[in-house]
């Protein structure tokens, strides 16, 4: 009944993971009857892979995403099974908007395989690596549950054709 992606270009803080929530608790419908789409691509596809990929590439430096604690360049995905006390909202206290918290809730996460493509060759040409196999690494790190699509301008149509409402996130 009530259906909306929000595409998710860049890590902008936690606006990608806070508006899904926000979305759901404010709809006045079961959860049942609400759709979430996030879809991470361009310089937001780290959030869609897991802390080893995070610690080994140095996501938080490359991707300029610092950790919520530390507020130094992430070394784990903080968005993946978060710390308590990573998002708090003053009057409200701790708010569960991990990647892994927002699934128990039914978002479904996607991750652009053009972007995973372009930054793993970026990656390997940096580090004198084989951006083939950084790129088949990158994909076995995907969090489980988040989807390759061929492209997030291509999920962003494919939503859309579905009935879901677009909101740009970052």
């Amino acid at each position: 009944k009530h259906r909306i992606a929000f595409d998710v270009t860049h890590p902008n803080e936690t606006m990608p993971f806070a508006w899904p929530k926000v979305f759901l608790i404010t709809n006045g419908a079961a959860a049942k009857d609400c759709s979430v789409v996030v879809i991470l691509r361009h310089d937001a596809i780290p959030y869609a892979m897991n802390n080893d990929l995070w610690a080994k590439y140095k996501f938080g430096e490359l991707f300029k995403i610092n950790d919520p604690l530390t507020k130094a360049p992430a070394v784990r995905n903080p968005f993946w099974e978060p710390k308590t006390g990573d998002y708090t909202v003053p009057g409200i206290g701790n708010v569960d908007i991990g990647i892994n918290q927002l699934m128990q809730e039914g978002v479904l996460f996607c991750a652009c395989d053009v972007a995973i493509t372009v930054f793993s060759a970026v990656t390997a040409a940096g580090m004198n690596g084989n951006a083939a196999e950084i790129k088949k690494e990158w994909e076995a790190g995907l969090l489980p549950g988040v989807q390759l699509v061929p492209s997030g301008v291509w999920a962003v149509g494919r939503v859309q054709e579905h009935g879901c409402s677009y909101c740009f996130a970052g």
